[in-house]
């Protein structure tokens, strides 16, 4: 569930040398990474790591962390989460729990709620100094009055894997 979890090549990778690692850092218990590092000579310089943005996690318990990344013909990263949610221990039920120290078990928490980005397909734009802005066409308007602008599709179990269908942009993710 955690480690390397997703790369992407920039479009513009001949130009600025730019990949994208989603991953979870050493020693970092409550979150992913998605950074932007030069590779160049064959090598990954470490040095180079610009944090685009950090999804929460709980790490108590398994399950789901996805991490698929895709970019899409404008040149918009997609990052597919996962609910960060354990499917067992809930008697073949869905993993709805809110009982008192159940949050693990409780995908509400994560996957419906507006403002966690995990459980989601984000659709950000990269910028040149490592931040990024929001694209039109996401869920939420961009002030975050309804919830985190990032979002481009919630409710996701476990995205694990997404496509781009390069003839026409559709975007297509194997969700577990």
């Amino acid at each position: 569930e955690d480690g390397l979890l997703g790369i992407a090549i920039d479009p513009n990778f001949e130009q600025n040398s730019w990949i994208y690692l989603m991953y979870s850092p050493t020693g970092e218990e409550d979150k992913q990474h998605v950074s932007r590092f030069i590779f160049s000579n064959s090598s990954l310089d470490l040095a180079s790591e610009q944090i685009v943005i950090e999804i929460p996690t709980q790490r108590d318990e398994c399950c789901h962390s996805a991490g698929s990344l895709e970019f899409d013909p404008s040149g918009n990263l997609l990052i597919s989460t996962g609910d960060d949610t354990n499917p067992f221990d809930s008697n073949g039920f869905a993993p709805i729990d809110e009982r008192v120290n159940r949050q693990p078990w409780d995908a509400q928490r994560t996957a419906a709620n507006t403002e966690d980005l995990r459980g989601k397909i984000l659709r950000i734009t990269p910028q040149d100094d490592g931040s990024y802005t929001i694209p039109t066409g996401n869920l939420f308007p961009n002030d975050g009055s309804e919830g985190r602008p990032e979002i481009y599709i919630m409710g996701c179990r476990n995205p694990f894997r997404m496509s781009i269908d390069s003839q026409n942009g559709y975007l297509y993710w194997g969700d577990v």
